[in-house]
Formats: structure tokens, sequence, C-alpha cells
């Protein structure tokens, strides 16, 4: 899968973590996920579960500050159709080893009104 982050997300290393999960969740990199997340974690997705299988998946924006981590950005699947998604991540601690407690993910496809 072709992945694209904004250049800023090198100013630190929480901004790269969230990256990361966002490239895990669009190739489906369940051992990433798993590494980075509590046992019990939860992870609810808006308006609910969304197939992936994406070609290409660009972050526009990376946003963190203490426990939380947040991005957003447009997903391509092999038929070229878009799906635009924001992740919102909470973590366990401001450590840049704490791991995922909760995430919240909204994922539209493109022209879909909610």
């Amino acid at each position: 899968m072709e992945f694209e982050i904004p250049e800023n997300c090198g100013n630190s290393p929480r901004m790269l973590i969230v990256a990361e999960l966002a490239r895990a969740w669009g190739e489906e990199d369940r051992s990433h996920l798993d590494d980075w997340s509590e046992p019990d974690a939860s992870w609810t997705v808006h308006p609910g579960e969304v197939a992936r299988g994406f070609t290409k998946l660009w972050l526009e924006n990376v946003v963190t500050h203490g426990r939380v981590g947040s991005c957003d950005g447009v997903a391509v699947r092999p038929d070229g159709s878009r799906v635009h998604f924001a992740h919102f991540f909470g973590f366990t601690s401001t450590a840049k080893t704490a791991k995922v407690r909760r995430v919240t993910s909204y994922v539209v496809p493109a022209g879909a009104a909610l």
C-alpha cells in the first residue's frame, strides 16, 4: 500500500506513532495494532465497519497533545473509490511508549452524507 504522511510528522515521536497506527489500520496489520494496544483496548467505528484493502492511504493532518492523538485522511480502494477517515486515539499515559486504550474512528465513503 502506498502511504503518505504530512512533512511535520517527524516533529514528535507521538505523531509518528499515530501515523503508523493509521497505516496499520489501512493495511490491516493486526500485529502492529496489537503491539501498540492494551489487551482491553476498544475501537469504535462510526457509522460502522468499512471494508479495507486499500491501495493508497494519505494523512492530511496528525495532531497530538498529552494522552491523545488524532489523524485524518483519505484512503483509496483498488477500484479507485475513496474513503475519508478520522481516527482519535487515547493513550494510557503521555510516555512515548504508552499503549492505546481506546480509538474512535469516523469512516465515510467519498460523496456519502451522514
